[in-house]
């Protein structure tokens, strides 16, 4: 008799597998068709499921499969146990196995934070691997909403982008008015600096846009035209050093160059030109996994840059 007599033993690992796909997807016919397996045969697993654990999963609305609060948290419990499952499998297999942590980086904590985060954590947790890829923010929204990263680090998302996922807060971060060395609009009032001086924008598709368009019209600088628009500094940096160009960029961006002297910062005279960075996920995340534990640290760090 087994001691599991909660566990109906008709109940598979098919069963979860299924369940957990179309949690993922959305809709059933989404979830068979990346599991290659037909829907009505899909649809038969999830009943049969609903049947074993004596409760709906699913709401059906329409085309959609939104999962009921019986559902929620049948999800947490089903995902630790596939995941318990395999590492159990890997131990006594003796495949060797990394835990790979995908990270989707915003140039706001690129150059900075993050690098120095990660360094810790691979010294700390050495059999696990970090992947980490760049990009726009809506880019880096799209892969974490489709599973491709575990986390995204950066400036934190537009509302429209929140629905299902979390932000966590780290530290707020100002926006920077910068110029090559020497620049000669370092001792002019700001206004008069950006009048004079060719300006690069941050592009209109970029979070802190928004914020650098309000801080112009307050300035009455609405009629303002950029040369360029770009966040991207190895591009920025060339443009800066070859003219008297100034770019509105975070600090985070272009911190080491203005500690390096390579770039200088004009004031601008503003202490609502800042925002929040910090780290999203999704609210389903798995406690104490590798992306977790990654987590954990960059809390940690930023609380200790804060107290400085």
């Amino acid at each position: 008799m087994s001691i599991y007599k909660h566990i109906p033993a008709a109940l598979k690992l098919r069963h979860l597998d299924a369940f957990l796909a179309v949690a993922e997807a959305g809709t059933i016919s989404a979830a068979a068709k990346a599991r290659n397996v037909s829907q009505p045969a899909f649809s038969k697993t999830i009943s049969e499921l609903e049947m074993h654990v004596g409760a709906p999963l699913f709401e059906r609305t329409g085309r959609r499969a939104i999962l009921t609060s019986e559902g929620e948290m049948f999800r947490r419990h089903a995902m630790a146990a596939l995941q318990s499952v395999e590492a159990g499998v890997r131990s006594v297999s003796g495949s060797k196995h990394t835990d790979l942590v995908k990270v989707g980086v915003l140039p706001t904590v690129a150059g900075g934070l993050f690098p120095t985060v990660a360094l810790d954590f691979t010294n700390r947790h050495p059999e696990a691997r970090i992947g980490v890829i760049t990009g726009p923010n809506h880019f880096l929204i799209e892969r974490l909403r489709e599973g491709k990263i575990d986390l995204m680090v950066g400036r934190m998302p537009s509302e429209r982008h929140m629905p299902g996922l979390s932000f966590e807060h780290l530290y707020d971060e100002p926006i920077q008015i910068v110029g090559r060395a020497g620049h000669p609009g370092l001792d002019m009032p700001v206004v008069e600096a950006l009048t004079e001086f060719p300006v690069i924008l941050p592009n209109p598709g970029a979070i802190i846009r928004a914020l650098v368009d309000q801080y112009l019209s307050a300035m009455g600088l609405t009629d303002l035209r950029p040369r360029f628009e770009t966040v991207a500094l190895p591009v920025a940096l060339k443009l800066l050093e070859r003219s008297d160009m100034l770019w509105f960029i975070s600090k985070g961006v272009v911190e080491f160059e203005l500690e390096s002297g390579t770039l200088a910062a004009i004031d601008p005279k503003a202490e609502y030109l800042s925002g929040a960075v910090g780290l999203t996920r999704k609210f389903d995340f798995i406690r104490n996994s590798p992306a977790d534990l990654l987590a954990g640290l960059l809390h940690q760090r930023a609380a200790e840059m804060t107290t400085r």
